[in-house]
């Protein structure tokens, strides 16, 4: 296996960046026939899985997958995300599924993966970039229903991940979905709590069943309306951070979901004692995907070691909300 086949560096520079300056440092991008690795100035921001990586034992060979992100770091090296919990080992890190669909008169599942009746996967890398205070990359993901005993695709996805240079206090980037359907039939999805762009927790966050006792170091949300985890699930954020202890040490993250976004401001299931939560599209209502139509969905990601600081949030919620300007679109 070759170790690296391509490589992207942003080199050190001085700029502003709202709302705090950058005084220096470097993104690397990193391809390798398994992952796509980004640091900033040595340290991890985050990895994308190109490779199924294997199961953990006592685990079935269907909740294997690949086309997601795992580990995303906080800035003091803590992994933020969990994957193959021992919960729900469907839930991979920060991945993106719907639920209760149907296509072409079938049934279809792609986020429960025990069903074995959907399947999502990564195909090709698409493109690598870098400007200057920014990398990216471009992936094509396929979603495939079963047909019989063979398996053939009915959407395919490209994923743009663009990590933005920051300054140490914090890591900043952006995952964009454009789903578009493969043949002339639509993907119905029908309305339902959950299903869509997902994020799950550290497994340290993990509690038992019907246990909503919150500790010092528990998994903690907020959102943008100021409700916790059982007032704001069901309801309608600009964006949800969750926050808490991982190895002793204190991390959050919020997540913005972008008001050019398909019902924005989208419903949010917020699980009441798993470390997960997606925003959610079809608790609204029933919808589909069209053939010939682009189905567009953004979101941005703040991640700090330390509690989670409304303020700063919402500086950064503004910078993401500006409307284009000029007919540009606004990083």
């Amino acid at each position: 296996m070759r170790q690296f086949a391509r490589l992207i560096v942003l080199l050190a520079c001085s700029f502003s960046f709202a709302p705090l300056p950058v005084t220096g440092g470097d993104l690397i991008l990193t391809e390798t026939d398994d992952t796509i690795r980004i640091t900033q100035r040595g340290k991890s921001v985050l990895e994308y899985i190109k490779t199924a990586r294997p199961v953990p034992e006592g685990v079935g060979e269907h909740f294997s997958r690949s086309g997601y992100i795992h580990p995303v770091y906080t800035p003091t090296g803590q992994e933020l995300t969990g994957d193959f919990p021992a919960d729900h080992a469907h839930q991979h890190a920060l991945f993106f599924a719907w639920t209760k669909c149907s296509y072409d008169g079938q049934n279809v599942d792609f986020w429960n993966q025990a069903k074995d009746v959907g399947r999502i996967e990564f195909r090709e890398v698409m493109n690598l970039s870098r400007k200057e205070q920014k990398v990216a990359f471009s992936v094509k993901h396929a979603f495939m229903v079963k047909d019989g005993e063979r398996w053939g695709d009915v959407l395919h996805e490209v994923w743009t991940v663009t990590v933005h240079q920051t300054p140490e206090d914090h890591f900043l980037f952006d995952v964009v979905s454009v789903q578009q359907c493969v043949s002339d039939k639509p993907l119905h999805l029908a309305k339902y709590h959950y299903g869509g762009m997902a994020i799950r927790g550290n497994y340290q966050w993990l509690k038992e069943n019907e246990d909503h006792n919150i500790n010092p170091g528990d998994v903690q949300y907020l959102t943008s309306e100021g409700k916790d985890r059982w007032e704001g699930n069901h309801t309608r954020p600009n964006w949800v951070a969750f926050s808490g202890e991982i190895d002793g040490q204190d991390v959050s993250a919020a997540v913005f979901c972008s008001p050019k976004n398909f019902r924005a401001p989208q419903h949010v299931r917020i699980h009441p004692n798993k470390p997960y939560f997606c925003f959610a599209p079809m608790v609204d209502a029933a919808f589909k995907i069209e053939p010939g139509k682009k189905f567009v969905s953004r979101y941005r990601y703040l991640v700090t070691s330390k509690a989670p600081e409304v303020d700063s949030i919402q500086q950064h919620w503004k910078e993401y909300a500006k409307p284009t300007v000029n007919g540009k679109e606004h990083d």
